[in-house]
């Protein structure tokens, strides 16, 4: 498309659409929704953007899409990405007004669900059809910045990431895997690297009695500094990165996800995901990586623990290959070429 256009993006968090602002920007003008703790300010903002644009580009189904997709006025085209528990927000969106969605094949298997539920329920007030444009894409994962070390030898090295420590992420259980993979296979030197904040930080009122709990399986299991660390908070890029490049396994122990940023960064660099088969996990890794129980995450562990270095090797290839097709970059053209073909329809 040769007209540039001007875009408004849309978000209360845009830690996920770095690449996609970068290719905005290379070819459009493109201008940030800026929040405030001031609603009158918000609501000024977000009219104020609306007005410029020629597109309103909304990064999750959440604030301020339902609100914006309600307002008789609205007349441009505006297209939205949903990311994950966002989804919920599907009953509260007008997708007249929607001109695209752009979704995470994992989150459509779960709307679907969500979508039938709700008709079932209000038989006399059924939700509006989906946009005729749905692109099926997950958020992506950076591959030109982490990268699979293949001259490193393989070993024990367990990795589990989360921003804070929370139910969803299935951290107390992991713990409880890590001690009965160490009693069942202590010979070998398996280490398990917890990163996630425990006290304090984002939603710290209603993480509280978790995090004492793991708090307190963690007195109660006494794990030796040499088989268990824990960075009570994220690592810097660099940090991140350089530790992915001693990992060997990626346990996921959520009980949902949409794609697993972290865990994508993982395999890119070599370590080998062994997840919960969460709703819709089968969309995003092959069947082999998937655990149906915390027992069989421990017992495919230990195999995996019995490998040939070769086979490991091979293993790590493999996943680094899978995890190529979700390449941030492609993910962001392809944003950008739907949003263009959106504005000259309409």
């Amino acid at each position: 498309m040769e007209i540039e256009l001007k875009i408004g993006v849309f978000s209360i968090n845009l830690n996920f659409c770095g690449a996609i602002l970068e290719e905005l920007r290379t070819y459009h003008t493109v201008r940030v929704y800026r929040h405030s703790n001031n609603e009158v300010m918000n609501t000024v903002n977000i009219v104020g953007l609306l007005n410029w644009c020629d597109l309103a580009y909304f990064e999750f189904i959440q604030y301020p899409l339902p609100w914006v997709s309600r307002q008789q006025w609205l007349d441009k085209p505006v297209v939205a990405r949903d990311h994950g528990i966002d989804v919920l927000n599907h009953a509260n969106i007008d997708w007249r007004k929607v001109s695209a969605l752009i979704i995470q094949p994992t989150q459509q298997k779960r709307l679907n669900r969500l979508r039938r539920i709700y008709n079932q329920k209000h038989p006399d007030a059924k939700l509006p059809p989906l946009p005729k444009e749905i692109l099926h894409l997950y958020v992506g994962v950076d591959l030109k910045h982490f990268k699979f070390n293949m001259k490193r030898k393989p070993g024990f090295n367990i990795i589990l990431h989360s921003n804070v420590i929370r139910q969803t992420k299935g951290i107390y259980t992991a713990l409880q895997c890590f001690s009965e993979l160490i009693e069942r296979d202590g010979d070998n030197p398996w280490q398990f690297t917890l990163i996630a904040q425990g006290e304090g930080g984002w939603n710290w009122s209603q993480r509280q009695e978790y995090v004492m709990c793991v708090q307190e399986l963690l007195e109660e299991l006494n794990l030796s500094p040499k088989r268990f660390k824990h960075y009570d908070g994220n690592l810097g890029k660099k940090d991140w990165t350089s530790l992915l490049q001693i990992q060997d396994i990626y346990w996921c122990l959520s009980i949902r996800e949409s794609f697993g940023v972290s865990m994508a960064e993982a395999c890119a660099s070599g370590a080998h995901p062994l997840l919960n088969h969460f709703y819709g996990a089968e969309r995003l890794y092959p069947q082999a990586n998937l655990c149906k129980s915390p027992g069989e995450l421990v017992d495919k562990t230990i195999q995996w623990g019995k490998l040939s270095e070769e086979e490991k090797l091979q293993s790590k290839r493999l996943i680094r290959k899978h995890v190529e097709q979700y390449n941030q970059l492609e993910t962001a053209k392809k944003i950008r070429n739907l949003i263009e073909t959106i504005t000259e329809d309409n």
